[in-house]
């Protein structure tokens, strides 16, 4: 198991761009020195796509071995000093972050670093802790069906929340469009939420596509 955090970046409308280039000498820094920043990975909302400079949002998804290696050797490195101080005026919130650990699924399901068209997020609330275990037991008969059936699902990862023991987040990666809606209308896609829809309190997805920074892992 590892430790995965969510970022969701909010911007100052049109400071995008600003906020990309103090992250970039910050990546810089990560790849070369941080091995076990594993996963450094960003989306921005589909709507987005074709004038990413202009998104007002950005999701940040990021992969550690442990707590520690986030927040006591990434954060205190020399390059995070520079970043933090630096991002303030294009966002329009301070570091909103949570926390998952991993339960099941795939990250990289060909092992080649294929690049997705699309990123889908989903988000579950259950009603429950127990509701929670018997959501995440039948997420691990969905995840060997997308490895094993799905062609086009190049990630299907179920994560569990390290804040909140009622909530799930699934990370998912397309080879595009038409793949995600192969994977949401399979017989064992529908059938896990027609199982599992008295478990469930409330359910969310967005969609997004990469903006090729970053690395998917190393």
């Amino acid at each position: 198991m590892v430790f995965i955090i969510y970022g969701n970046v909010q911007f100052v409308p049109g400071r995008y761009d600003d906020w990309q280039a103090a992250y970039d000498k910050l990546g810089e820094y990560v790849y070369k020195n941080e091995q076990d920043t594993r996963t450094y990975y960003f989306g921005v909302p589909i709507e987005y796509k074709e004038k990413i400079s202009e998104t007002p949002h950005m999701l940040a998804f990021e992969v550690y071995g442990k707590r520690e290696d986030l927040y006591e050797t990434h954060f205190h490195s020399p390059a995070m000093k520079n970043f933090l101080p630096a991002i303030p005026p294009t966002m329009t919130t301070g570091l909103d972050l949570t926390h998952y650990t991993d339960v099941s699924g795939f990250l990289d399901k060909s092992g080649k670093l294929d690049e997705c068209g699309i990123i889908y997020d989903t988000r579950i609330l259950c009603h429950s802790a127990t509701s929670r275990d018997y959501i995440l037991r039948k997420l691990e008969e969905v995840s060997k069906h997308a490895e094993e059936q799905e062609k086009g699902t190049f990630t299907f990862w179920v994560l569990k929340s390290l804040d909140h023991d009622d909530q799930v987040r699934i990370f998912e990666r397309y080879e595009n469009f038409e793949a995600m809606q192969t994977h949401q209308g399979s017989a064992c896609m529908v059938d896990f939420w027609m199982d599992t829809k008295d478990e469930i309190k409330s359910m969310e997805g967005r969609t997004y596509v990469p903006n090729f920074k970053g690395w998917l892992h190393r």
